[in-house]
């Protein structure tokens, strides 16, 4: 297999987006990724196999040229993922162009002999693959010989050594145990995911379920550490704690580059649909010729003849030749920059402290006080939980019962009941047993309440509907409930009558 890696510095153009440092092959990958066995691919989405052939091609070229295939990684320094490695910088030169003082950014113990060197910047960068290795390393006189000849470097130029290894192990170990759930492409359809319910999630939205960061913001390195430390109660997905610490660390990193990967494409390729994709060109033109239709059937004797629409195969050529416009004109490129900022800035502003959600205030005593404040919170129109989790949280709600329009339609899923953002139907929780999915900790609710669930119908009340001590009085009350005697207690009767007196929305 091989790696790429991507320069930080500049991309005047896709075609030189990488490095490549090779890496051996597992025998327990050879049935998936090297060896004798088929190459696993990553799968395009059918929004980009319905833009028009031009379009088509120069996103799929993008997406190669920007993220590679399995078995030949590509990472773009753009993006906050830890690719691994130790960079460094020549702070003295030599005569020998194969020894020289550095500078490390890194553990220097970590430099082994063998490990490739990368160059980013100076006379040995122009070629984007790890020719040069290490050789030696004096870590008392920061000496580092290399194994290859050439033009020596300069002073200030920069380095990686052993860049992309993380990302190589974090494949590694996905490939090993996530592949057959989450498939090679993060979508959720490996071979056993169709068999499971709740389906297992498709990263390629860039969107996680259980996060600690407020609504609209992406999950944390420690979300993800958590989800594969412990796994997600009443689902499939198991607990990994098993994994050593650097195996945890390297496929969380591996995730979040799947998930970078994925979005970059749904958003690139929204840029370019409403203009090139082939169901929007044929829409508009079914539009124009019901339009022309009609104008002929109220067409007045001796108005003139209204204009007849292009053909199908008409506009479609003219929808090439302006993708043809839009790329020489720079406009794919802008768009290409412009989506790997907004990503870049989405998942660094993750890792900052103000986008964690922190209570204000201490958790309220959990007393029966408490709880009672909460129950009526809980039945309330600020919060409407009953309507989803029903009166007693047994997770029957009205709105289980309910046909939901799907987001961004007029059009209405087939089944009852609610459904998340990847289309899939969701049972709202039970309360009642006890188990939650995002953690089990008073804080893990908290954070479930104040930001909602992202991507489901949860909706967030932290900050506008509800303050800090009406969601501890909320947490109390639901973490009672598995504990309550009856569901059908006479503390809820009167609320129930008063609740089924009007509709639930």
């Amino acid at each position: 297999m091989m790696f790429r890696a991507t320069s930080p510095f500049s991309m005047p153009r896709v075609s030189r987006l990488g490095y490549q440092v090779a890496f051996a092959c597992s025998l327990a990958f050879s049935s998936i990724g090297c060896g004798t066995g088929p190459q696993a691919e990553f799968k395009y989405r059918d929004t980009t196999d319905d833009l028009i052939g031009d379009a088509n091609k120069s996103v799929k070229k993008t997406l190669d040229d920007a993220f590679g295939t399995p078995s030949k990684l590509v990472a773009w320094e753009r993006f906050p993922v830890a690719y691994g490695g130790i960079k460094g910088t020549v702070s003295a030169t030599e005569r020998s162009s194969t020894a020289f003082t550095v500078t490390l950014e890194g553990d220097a113990v970590k430099v082994a002999n063998g490990a490739p060197v990368l160059w980013l910047t100076g006379s040995r960068a122009g070629d984007k693959s790890a020719n040069d290795t290490v050789a030696g390393f004096n870590a008392g006189s920061h000496q580092l010989s290399v194994s290859a000849a050439g033009e020596p470097p300069a002073t200030g130029d920069r380095f990686v050594i052993g860049f992309g290894e993380d990302l190589q192990l974090g494949r590694a170990v996905y490939m090993k145990n996530c592949l057959h759930c989450h498939g090679v492409s993060g979508d959720g359809a490996g071979p056993t995911g169709r068999y499971l319910n709740p389906k297992p999630r498709d990263y390629r939205n860039g969107q996680f379920k259980f996060t600690s960061t407020k609504s609209g913001e992406k999950a944390t390195r420690d979300d993800l550490h958590r989800l594969v430390k412990y796994g997600i109660p009443g689902t499939y997905m198991p607990s990994f704690l098993l994994l050593g610490d650097h195996e945890t660390t390297a496929v969380v990193e591996y995730v979040r580059w799947l998930a970078i990967r994925g979005e970059f494409e749904k958003r690139l390729v929204a840029e370019l649909a409403s203009d090139y994709a082939v169901t929007s060109i044929a829409d508009s033109v079914n539009k124009s010729e019901s339009a022309y239709k009609e104008k002929l059937k109220n067409k007045e004797k001796g108005d003139d003849k209204p204009e007849k629409p292009v053909s199908l195969n008409g506009a479609k050529k003219a929808a090439a030749t302006a993708f043809a416009k839009f790329e020489k004109d720079k406009e794919l490129e802008a768009a290409i920059d412009e989506t790997a900022n907004l990503l870049a800035e989405a998942w660094s502003r993750a890792e900052e402290l103000e986008t964690v959600v922190v209570p204000g205030i201490q958790r309220v005593a959990d007393t029966p006080e408490s709880r009672e404040r909460g129950r009526l919170l809980y039945l309330s129109d600020k919060t409407k939980c009953y309507t989803c989790h029903g009166v007693t949280g047994r997770g029957d709600g009205g709105a289980t019962e309910d046909f939901w329009p799907k987001p961004g339609t007029n059009e209405k899923f087939l089944d009852r009941g609610l459904h998340d953002e990847w289309g899939n139907l969701l049972k709202p929780r039970n309360l009642t047993l006890g188990q939650y999915r995002g953690g089990r900790r008073p804080v893990d609710l908290f954070r479930r309440m104040y930001a909602g669930i992202k991507g489901t119908p949860m909706p967030a009340f932290g900050g506008t509907a509800l303050k800090d001590a009406e969601l501890w009085d909320l947490v109390n009350y639901v973490m009672s409930l598995p504990y309550q005697k009856s569901p059908s207690s006479t503390a809820h009767t009167g609320d129930v009558a008063k609740i089924e007196e009007k509709p639930a929305h």
